[in-house]
């Protein structure tokens, strides 16, 4: 087995993570924070912005390298309340913020100067909008008179983003003539955006003026008029209030309409789409309790792969669904009557096929926004609603809780398929990609605190498809109460699904281990990992949170392109250049170059033996798989 230990031990410190609230914030008095000190009005504003970010309990400041930009990069690093990382590469930067708000649940803040280094950040952008993730975005200009005329790094950065941003907000140069509270309702109409369904990410464009740095400039206080209280108070200048208004007496005609449905359902099903929280998780398991229905999970649920406590069994999740519609007597026998789907897209093809084919039935999705992801166009009910939320509906309607005979047959068929599933992975003598899925799936349910992020391509197919479904933890004590009494706990899985890209998956699980503070695993196909090398030069920055280990499966190039028509009807030279993108660069010199450990796996027993020792040590680590496309195409 070989190895390159880490010995990169220089991190750059970072407060601790706070709520998102700015009530546990603290208020910074006048005599703290006196913006009659600073120096010209760049500075005035630029430190009105961050410290309303702050207030708005928003305080993960991810900075890329800019003159533009200095007047919001020198007040983000001076707040005492902020948390700062760098990054050379915009791109693997803004990834970066995207992993950390999923970790979080909160935003990040990206800071960029002008010109490309804004264009540098539309794949995360267009992320975050197709994925709901909620970020700011604040990109230094130059000024009205530097655009348009050839000046130096200037390019039209309005509505850059174009739709992929929830809003778009331009800053005019700053200047004494105007009342600065402006600035503090741009902050907070942007963050309101951002973070209230549909989340996603909001760009204020700042327009600077020289100089950029702490060169004195005479300015009139009278801009100041009309903060004099929140100078005081640490609160927020505009607080929204948003009230959900979703209940059976208000909607009483509506919801009854689909509440009566789930109730006469003599074949429903459970469908979990994608789910953020853990909250979230725990309240669907009341759900499916209360129901009784066959769950079928989708892999980014976080019930996909479950913890399972001693001295409990759990007997309603369908984990192997996709093997089961390879039967088209299965197919033809088991459609539901009423499908429940809580949550958002779904990874398996297979299973949207089937679903599909069951139409015309009831169709009942909820999620939190209200965009139409209904790409077979079957949904007959729409429910806006948050998961906790449409948990509390179905509490208030009684239904009878009874285990059907369709529920014990969906049951029955998957326990037999996990068998011979089982059976083929752990007899099969090679390392294969199903099995590398088996085994960290496995590492990651029987970890104390841990979370899962999954890149694209094959590996979350694999995933979906051959996880072992619930693991047994041997740490109860760890878990409220409540988590032990429903049997399972879910695991937090993380994916860039809302354009399903393969680039800056590195950095963007280096931003979810910083956001949600867990011990995270990520499988990787090796495309992708080579797509943002430049990303790893985040993992010795981040010094407030526990150890990610990355598995690369290295079948040396594209595999998902094996398993699609077109390797049937192309030449394999043509495959391997244009398809494949087959490539012979060496993980261990691109870990060493990091100072990253590396560990190469070739064999089932080197996988158990890198993965239980990275679980119990407190250093990252890069483990390479040794697949091959050709291997792969024949297992799947």
């Amino acid at each position: 087995m070989e190895e390159h230990l880490n010995c990169a031990e220089s991190y750059v410190c970072i407060s601790p993570a706070c709520s998102f609230s700015f009530n546990m914030f603290h208020s910074l008095s006048q005599d703290d924070f006196s913006i009659k000190e600073c120096s010209n009005m760049n500075m005035v504003w630029a430190s009105l912005i961050v410290e309303e970010l702050v207030r708005l309990g928003i305080n993960y400041f991810c900075i890329a390298p800019g003159s533009r930009s200095s007047p919001l990069a020198i007040n983000a690093t001076r707040h005492p309340l902020t948390n700062c990382i760098s990054c050379y590469d915009e791109r693997s930067l803004a990834f970066h913020a995207l992993g950390y708000a999923q970790g979080s649940q909160r935003p990040a803040v990206i800071i960029t100067s002008s010109g490309t280094a804004v264009s540098n950040l539309h794949p995360a952008v267009v992320e975050a909008s197709q994925n709901f993730i909620p970020t700011i975005i604040l990109t230094a200009d130059r000024p009205p008179e530097l655009l348009d005329c050839g000046a130096n790094q200037a390019i039209d950065q309005v509505n850059h983003f174009g739709k992929f941003v929830r809003q778009f907000s331009n800053l005019c140069p700053p200047t004494d003539e105007i009342f600065s509270r402006t600035v503090l309702t741009t902050i907070d109409s942007s963050v309101y955006l951002s973070t209230n369904h549909p989340m996603g990410p909001t760009h204020i464009n700042c327009q600077f003026r020289e100089p950029l740095h702490d060169s004195p400039l005479t300015w009139s206080t009278q801009c100041l008029t009309g903060l004099e209280h929140w100078l005081t108070d640490g609160k927020p200048y505009t607080r929204y209030i948003n009230t959900p208004n979703l209940s059976i007496c208000t909607n009483s005609d509506a919801l009854m309409e689909v509440l009566e449905i789930i109730k006469d359902a003599r074949k429903g099903i459970l469908i979990i789409g994608r789910i953020f929280s853990e909250a979230d998780m725990w309240a669907l398991s009341l759900i499916a309790k209360q129901l009784s229905w066959p769950v079928v999970a989708d892999v980014l649920s976080g019930l996909r792969v479950r913890r399972l406590f001693l001295s409990h069994s759990e007997d309603l999740f369908v984990d192997y669904m996709d093997h089961a519609l390879l039967s088209d007597t299965f197919k033809d026998r088991m459609k539901p009557d009423v499908v429940l789907q809580i949550g958002g897209s779904l990874t398996s093809k297979r299973i949207s096929q089937f679903l599909e084919s069951c139409a015309p039935i009831p169709y009942i999705l909820v999620d939190s926004h209200p965009y139409r992801h209904d790409p077979s166009h079957i949904v007959t009910y729409r429910i806006q609603s948050s998961v906790s939320q449409f948990v509390a509906i179905m509490f208030e309607f009684e239904f009878s809780k009874k285990a059907t005979k369709w529920t014990c047959l969906l049951k029955e068929i998957n326990s037999v398929i996990e068998r011979e599933i089982g059976l083929q992975i752990q007899s099969d003598s090679a390392l294969t990609e199903p099995y590398v899925a088996h085994a960290i799936a496995e590492v990651v349910g029987t970890g104390a605190s841990t979370a899962l992020f999954v890149g694209n391509s094959m590996v979350i197919r694999d995933l979906n498809m051959y996880a072992k479904g619930s693991v047994t933890s041997s740490n109860d004590s760890i878990y409220a109460t409540d988590y032990l009494q429903q049997g399972f706990h879910g695991i937090p899985v993380a994916a860039n699904r809302g354009a399903s890209g393969i680039d800056g998956l590195v950095s963007t699980v280096i931003g979810f281990s910083v956001g949600s503070q867990k011990r995270v695993y990520c499988l990787v196909g090796d495309v992708s990992f080579l797509h943002d090398t430049n990303g790893l030069s985040l993992l010795n920055q981040c010094a407030r949170r526990e150890p990610i280990t990355i598995v690369v499966v290295n079948n040396h190039g594209g595999a998902i392109f094996s398993l699609l028509p077109v390797a049937e009807k192309t030449q394999l030279d043509i495959l391997n250049k244009f398809f494949y993108t087959s490539h012979d660069i060496s993980l261990y010199d691109l870990c060493s170059a990091h100072k990253v450990k590396h560990i190469l796996v070739r064999t089932k027993q080197e996988l158990q033996i890198a993965l239980q020792r990275c679980a119990n040590e407190s250093t990252d680590s890069i483990v390479e798989v040794v697949s091959s496309i050709s291997k792969n195409a024949e297992f799947h």
